[in-house]
């Protein structure tokens, strides 16, 4: 049906990639063509490795990582210009005209395109945080109009702390809460960063009644333990979002589930990313509040036990979850004794509300079968001009 619609994706965080691989995902069982680009693709290699190092530090301290959303730059300055030329070659040859983006780093590549095509283009700038994260920041500082000639899609009110539209991570409804096992599920998004290990040491110290769940991010972090009920998931170390298959596509993380002691296998999942498997047997979820963490709670109906948010956008992605009633701070439920009764009421929340938020990508299937009807009558109308 129609033309292909291309996904622009960036691997700067998951929650930037793995939301773009569901976007399609989705819109391939709903009959249409997809095909996914990462951001580091077209950037030089060295740009590559200092975004490899700069995950290695923001993790290792976190008030590094929060003083690097306050350094200016201007990530033109990192592109390989080649590979850039490669990309809009092809798709000036293809007649790509869909687009939806996930990173504002991918603006300035529409830009150009936009410049030498003779085709109207058609965007959904896709914010998938409640408000501008590091990429949309910087390109806001560089071009205020940046937004003119495409389409701005937020997830979150701008204005208002309610949810636009939801994204479902599979099929599946949620699992009935008082089926679930007590675990929790602890982790620092996709680059491992915050006050997440903190907290572990606290969960690990106290007698609050839960299994743990711990997602680690090298190898060496999963160590023997006698701790009953402690396991750990980890994606493949060495594998990168900018990574492809043999069949030259983009998959989700290889990843592993493992007590400590047992080799590390990885295999690719293929439905939704293997964390996701924990999250909706889980009765709540500890992180910081990233899009990602965002989209997985409200897909399973599992609650989020917030920690320090990473910058101004988390900081509002965290009040929307407490206003709407999914999540809690993490001091906060401390304070109430760890309470299962209050994760209960906010899966409760969570589950009842989801159905009633719309889903981007059916909503985009529905403006895209408008535009291809309102296409075909125009091209009607001027085929019968051109006869009289």
């Amino acid at each position: 049906m129609g033309q292909k619609i291309t996904i622009l994706c960036s691997g700067f965080g998951l929650g930037f990639y793995i939301p773009g691989l569901l976007i399609a995902r989705r819109l391939q069982q709903l009959g249409l063509e997809t095909c996914i680009e990462v951001f580091e693709n077209v950037m030089e290699e060295d740009k590559q490795f200092k975004t490899d190092q700069n995950r290695q530090a923001y993790r290792e301290n976190f008030a590094v990582a929060l003083a690097s959303q306050r350094i200016p730059g201007d990530i033109r300055q990192s592109l390989n210009f080649a590979a850039v030329e490669s990309l809009l070659v092809q798709w000036l040859k293809e007649g790509r005209t869909r687009f939806i983006v996930l990173s504002g780093h991918w603006v300035h590549v529409l830009n150009m395109l936009r410049e030498r095509t003779k085709d109207e283009i058609d965007v959904d700038l896709l914010y998938v945080d409640s408000s501008l994260s590091p990429s949309w920041k910087q390109l806001l500082k560089l071009n205020p109009n940046y937004a003119s000639f495409y389409r701005e899609v937020p997830m979150y009110h701008p204005n208002r702390l309610e949810m636009m539209y939801r994204l479902n991570v599979d099929d599946k409804p949620p699992v009935p809460y008082k089926e679930r096992a007590s675990r929790l599920v602890i982790h620092g998004g996709g680059w491992g960063i915050g006050t997440f290990r903190e907290k572990l040491r606290q969960l690990l110290d106290t007698e609050h009644g839960y299994d743990l769940d711990i997602v680690a991010y090298t190898e060496e972090e999963v160590f023997p333990s006698n701790t009953p009920g402690l396991r750990y998931i980890m994606n493949d170390p060495h594998w990168r979002t900018w990574f492809r298959d043999e069949s030259g596509m983009h998959t989700f993380p290889p990843y592993v589930v493992t007590d400590s002691g047992k080799p590390f296998v990885y295999k690719t999942p293929f439905e939704h990313h293997g964390l996701y498997g924990l999250v909706r047997q889980a009765m709540a979820v500890v992180s910081k509040p990233g899009a990602g963490a965002l989209m997985d709670s409200l897909a399973s109906g599992t609650p989020l036990i917030m920690l320090e948010p990473f910058g101004e956008h988390e900081k509002r992605n965290a009040s929307i979850w407490e206003e709407n009633g999914f999540g809690i701070p993490y001091n906060v439920w401390a304070e109430q004794g760890y309470s299962k009764n209050l994760l209960a009421q906010l899966a409760h929340n969570l589950i009842s509300r989801r159905e009633q938020i719309q889903d981007y990508p059916t909503e985009y299937m529905s403006r895209f079968i408008h535009s291809e009807k309102e296409a075909l009558h125009a091209d009607r109308i001027h085929n019968n001009h051109a006869k009289a």
